[in-house]
């Protein structure tokens, strides 16, 4: 076997198509047919060394899955499986389901494929005939969205209904959700930028988003995207001004004006705090307002541009 040193030009090229196949595969919301699927669940069972002469059902979203693997564990018989599932999701059933937790395998998601693929087809790796025949199995799960290979039974979950991305290829749907299954319990994932987020900050258009409820939110990402969908400006209502660069002589700060520095006390955002002075600016490249925090012993704009140099003075001129 010839041990692969570097890739030629050509090869490297051809990287981003194969992720943008798998990508599309993964995301590809065409059902797999039943008997199909269960074809690939035989062969896969068998590929972990699991019985394969067993029953295999079918959920229509991750939490049917889970709840029906539960209600088996449970020894509900296979022929009132469905019946039970439905009394649990109208809360008329006694039986403890647990957390939820993802599959045994998330097929349609699993990324390595297309390095697989990529790495036979385009590199020209060859793999014992053996394990060609593993691959191929495993390749072929990629039909299924996931499953759950129980000792005597098989639960499928479907493929959703829905599924949006952004530019870069994560989930993102602005007044929608992000991922739609169909089913019980109305799955839907609401999703900005790749982050899952609550159903409002998605749903509500950004100009009617209660800015109030931003200080409920813990998690930092969800919080960036508050920031992000409703934007500065609206933000700066619950500010308080503290200096602006028209305090300052134009000719001797011109670089003040242009970049159209102030310093804003956003401590109604964080309520802990006495103070939370925010330098805002103009970034000089992208001409779109930003803003940073500086340490909340900055009073002025002269306090905080020192401190955004690092506690130096300095007046800019021009930037090349």
């Amino acid at each position: 076997m010839n041990k692969i040193e570097k890739l030629t030009l050509e090869q490297e090229k051809l990287m981003p198509s194969y992720a943008q196949k798998w990508i599309k595969i993964g995301t590809d919301t065409k059902q797999c047919p039943e008997d199909t699927a269960k074809e690939i669940v035989k062969d896969f069972r068998d590929l972990i060394n699991m019985k394969t002469n067993v029953p295999t059902i079918f959920a229509e979203n991750p939490i049917e899955a889970w709840v029906l693997c539960c209600l088996h564990e449970h020894e509900v018989p296979l022929e009132n499986l469905y019946t039970e599932m439905e009394k649990v999701f109208a809360y008329e059933s006694d039986y403890e389901i647990p957390q939820a937790s993802l599959p045994f395998n998330d097929l349609s998601l699993c990324s390595s494929f297309s390095f697989y693929d990529y790495m036979l087809n385009v590199v020209g790796v060859k793999l014992e005939a053996e394990l060609q025949k593993k691959y191929e199995i495993w390749e072929r799960t990629s039909q299924i969205w996931g499953i759950y290979p129980l000792a005597d039974l098989t639960v499928v979950c479907k493929k959703p209904l829905e599924v949006h991305l952004n530019e870069n290829n994560v989930l993102h749907r602005n007044e929608g959700p992000a991922l739609v299954f169909g089913g019980l319990g109305d799955f839907k994932v609401y999703a900005l930028n790749g982050v899952g987020v609550p159903e409002y900050l998605a749903m509500t258009p950004s100009h009617q988003i209660d800015l109030n409820l931003y200080k409920k939110e813990s998690n930092a990402d969800v919080k960036a995207e508050f920031v992000r969908k409703v934007g500065i400006e609206r933000f700066l209502e619950m500010g308080k001004k503290l200096d602006t660069y028209e305090n300052y002589d134009q000719e001797e700060n011109s670089w003040w004006w242009k970049s159209e520095y102030e310093l804003w006390d956003m401590k109604a955002l964080f309520p802990s705090l006495n103070s939370a002075p925010f330098l805002k600016m103009v970034n000089q490249t992208t001409k779109i307002f930003h803003m940073e925090g500086v340490p909340s012993t900055c009073k002025n704009l002269v306090d905080a541009i020192k401190s955004r140099f690092g506690g130096r003075d300095m007046r800019i001129v021009n930037i090349a």
